[in-house]
């Protein structure tokens, strides 16, 4: 199952490239009885909309015909990462600079674990966070968040 699923991201990730998009995630699962492949798309311009997810859906639906990829009959559901996506890496943090996000701390850092507020800045490896609750800039190293996400 992971050799196919690395073949489905290297499809993916062609057709997404090819779109102007890239992928943010990609699952093989079951629903009953059904099987489904999952992806989800992201684009540095803005957010995902629904005539972009019928975009991709149409492209990598045609690719993944001709590849004869997936051995089983198949769902295909093509999403956005939505608007309280999780921030998963450095570059996420330095692209929603700007933007209100809620970070949960592996340990807390001056004695706050959970933190929500607009994301000050992202350099090198450490975040700067204004707490909504208090106007206080938090700072703190990428390896010290345990999960975090955009926040409306």
């Amino acid at each position: 199952m992971e050799d196919l699923k690395k073949e489905l991201l290297e499809l993916a990730n062609e057709v997404a490239s090819n779109l102007g998009y890239s992928i943010y995630d990609l699952g093989l699962s079951r629903r009953g009885k059904k099987r489904l492949v999952k992806i989800t798309i992201d684009k540095l311009d803005g957010y995902v909309s629904i005539s972009d997810c019928e975009l991709f859906s149409a492209e990598f639906g045609k690719a993944l015909d001709s590849a004869d990829l997936v051995p089983f009959s198949y769902d295909l559901v093509v999403e956005s990462p939505g608007l309280e996506r999780a921030l998963r890496s450095l570059k996420d943090y330095a692209r929603f600079v700007g933007e209100k996000a809620k970070i949960i701390l592996q340990e807390p850092v001056d004695g706050v674990s959970v933190v929500i507020g607009k994301i000050i800045s992202c350099e090198g490896e450490v975040i700067t966070v204004e707490n909504s609750e208090n106007g206080k800039e938090i700072a703190f190293h990428f390896s010290d968040v345990r999960r975090a996400n955009l926040k409306l």
